[in-house]
């Protein structure tokens, strides 16, 4: 199978190019820069360089192509991302980037186009379960993530397999938010912030690159559907699980009101309680997470950093 990706060299289209390529697929991978040309290669992948706003590469891109993964994000820092224009570059990407694609991938006729949305979309939804079809509450920094998934159901109608994935927080190894946060409750302190019983969904970054290959490879599959892990915790016991993870008896959480204050209108998503669930997902196609909970994850992912800091030191 051949598979187009943008986004290849990212924190989930490196382990999601690594995964195509154990898996058999010939993959194709946009390209912006000459380094990044080079990590793909040394990836397996044929670098297409070029911009994926120029109609020309991605004719050369998609020719013969089987399915498409659109991976590309641009997401602003915490030091910025309370100025809208700092998502100027992330809605080109979702909004332009995927009408772009969903053109070009009808145009040369790709059976297969699978998008990763955020399933930070949802309503505040309390202790319920939710998924595809619960309310959503979009703010303005997340509407183009909304326009993405209704490219994505454009090449549904035109007749192709159009798959959505709202994917939880991605973290692990491949994340650099990750390492972040780790080193943040080394100095006591959570970065999962939000009231103690909101729950935060989470999925690790090697699980969601599974699901994105599951979503290719399994035929007929259109719709919407959710990539998280089996256990979805609330704020206070992702605290507790960090404060294990690091070995420390605790983390200190900031004070929601202090932190919905510094987060302003724009980020106020950051807080929602969103309990989402799987199962139509691995209804469709068998896929389960091998990470199933982050009291597991967090553990993993403090090991990997301190084996990495290791070889550094070497």
């Amino acid at each position: 199978m051949s598979t187009f990706v943008t986004g290849g060299t990212g924190a989930l289209g490196t382990p999601t190019v690594a995964l195509l390529r154990e898996r058999g697929h010939a993959v194709r991978a946009v390209a912006t820069t000459s380094a990044s040309a080079a990590r793909l290669a040394g990836m397996g992948a044929t670098p297409v360089q070029g911009s994926l706003f120029d109609p020309g590469v991605l004719t050369t891109g998609l020719a013969g192509v089987d399915a498409v993964l659109h991976l590309a994000t641009r997401i602003a820092p915490m030091s910025t991302a309370r100025r809208r224009s700092a998502w100027a570059e992330n809605d080109r990407l979702r909004a332009e980037g995927t009408r772009l694609l969903v053109d070009a991938a009808l145009a040369q006729g790709v059976g297969v186009l699978v998008y990763p949305s955020f399933a930070l979309v949802y309503a505040d939804g309390g202790a319920t379960w939710l998924s595809a079809g619960s309310p959503i509450a979009p703010t303005d920094v997340l509407r183009s993530t909304v326009v993405a998934e209704q490219e994505v159901a454009r090449f549904t109608a035109a007749g192709g397999h159009g798959v959505v994935l709202r994917m939880a927080g991605i973290y692990g190894p491949h994340s650099a938010a990750t390492r972040d946060v780790l080193a943040l409750a080394e100095k006591g302190i959570s970065g999962f912030v939000g009231p103690a019983d909101a729950f935060q969904p989470l999925v690790w970054d090697e699980d969601a690159a599974a699901a994105l290959v599951a979503a290719v490879e399994t035929e007929g599959l259109s719709g919407t559907f959710d990539v998280v892990d089996d256990e979805p915790l609330t704020r206070a016991q992702l605290a507790a699980a960090l404060a294990a993870a690091v070995g420390r008896e605790r983390v200190h959480r900031p004070p929601t009101p202090l932190v919905r204050l510094a987060l302003g209108r724009r980020l106020g998503f950051l807080l929602r309680s969103q309990r989402v669930s799987h199962r139509r997902f691995t209804d469709a196609t068998g896929w389960a997470p091998r990470v199933r909970s982050a009291r597991e994850g967090l553990r993993l992912a403090r090991a990997a950093v301190a084996a990495s800091q290791a070889v550094t030191r070497r």
